[in-house]
């Protein structure tokens, strides 16, 4: 099987750092970036197959990835599983189209097995 690329945009360090571990025991590929801009440009560039991003990041949150994700032909298919420490952000899931939200602190197991369950559900969904 090939190896799946993640996305994990999270501006704190020791956040991202534990995701990756996870993400890369599991098997998969993981690519990291901290800042709304230079996600875009990954996920315009590059084939991610799921992005896990922290809602709040420098210049322009999470919920904006989402967006330009979500409305792009191209790029819709991807899932996006939203991290955020703002119990406020749970309430207005509902308006998110992301597909997932986890709020911090989070146990690592159950991140992944979101990740596991997106990845599956993207596949069935493209065959």
């Amino acid at each position: 099987m090939v190896s799946k690329t993640i996305l994990v945009i999270e501006d704190e360090e020791f956040i991202s750092n534990s995701i990756v571990k996870a993400l890369k025991k599991e098997g998969y590929g993981v690519v990291t970036t901290s800042d709304y801009n230079t996600s875009i440009n990954v996920i315009d560039g590059a084939q991610i197959d799921l992005v896990v991003s922290d809602v709040m990041l420098p210049f322009a949150g999470g919920i904006d990835i989402v967006e330009h994700i979500k409305n792009s032909p191209k790029l819709s298919h991807i899932p996006i599983l939203l991290v955020t420490g703002m119990d406020k952000d749970i309430l207005f899931s509902s308006k998110i189209p992301a597909d997932a939200i986890i709020s911090k602190p989070f146990d690592m197991l159950q991140l992944v097995a979101l990740v596991n369950a997106n990845i599956i559900k993207a596949a069935v969904s493209v065959d």
